[in-house]
């Protein structure tokens, strides 16, 4: 709890559908919501009071598609596709989602982004398997979803593009050297 600080979020590393989240701000309530989750692997995060939030649709590691998201809204309503993300947001996010997503070697994920402040906090990112449904991301995102993913899976029938499982994956590439802990090598 030194580094998270409390309010914090305790949620499983896998899942959806906001399924065994807890917002915990007291080490009482962090006990009481661990002692529910069984035997799931959870993470414990810092809770970011968010004034914006960026919900990134990434395809072959290239294409980035930031879309505003309200986690709080009604399922239906969660996508904010007449407010779109503009400016230094967008350039950001697809930034910041690009190099996730490239350190993960995901070629689709969804990256959610808290934004306080201007400042976007990775809060979820390992989404290897994410909603894709039309009803969920609206027809539109869809549509580019279904363009990007059959133009990726074409480029691999072709030999023009490289399944990230034939190569070698490692996020420590992806952060400066001067910061990036050295791999231990057993």
């Amino acid at each position: 709890m030194d580094y998270t600080g409390f309010p914090a979020v305790l949620k499983p590393n896998t899942g959806g559908g906001w399924k065994d989240v807890f917002i915990v701000r007291t080490m009482e309530e962090l006990i009481t919501a661990y002692d529910q989750t069984g035997l799931k692997t959870m993470i414990l995060q810092e809770f970011i009071d968010w004034d914006d939030y960026v919900r990134c649709i990434c395809i072959g590691r290239d294409n980035i598609l930031p879309i505003r998201y309200n986690p709080k809204a009604p399922f239906e309503e969660r996508y904010q596709t007449s407010n779109p993300v503009e400016g230094k947001l967008r350039d950001q996010a697809i930034k910041d989602a690009r190099t996730l997503v490239e350190a993960l070697g995901y070629d689709m994920d969804t990256v959610e982004f808290a934004v306080k402040d201007g400042v976007l906090y990775a809060i979820d990112f390992l989404n290897p398997a994410p909603d894709f449904d039309n009803f969920s991301i609206k027809e539109d995102n869809f549509r580019w979803v279904l363009e990007k993913m059959s133009d990726l899976v074409l480029a691999y029938v072709r030999g023009e593009a490289t399944p990230p499982w034939r190569e070698e994956r490692r996020w420590w590439k992806q952060v400066q050297e001067t910061s990036a802990p050295k791999p231990v090598r057993t």
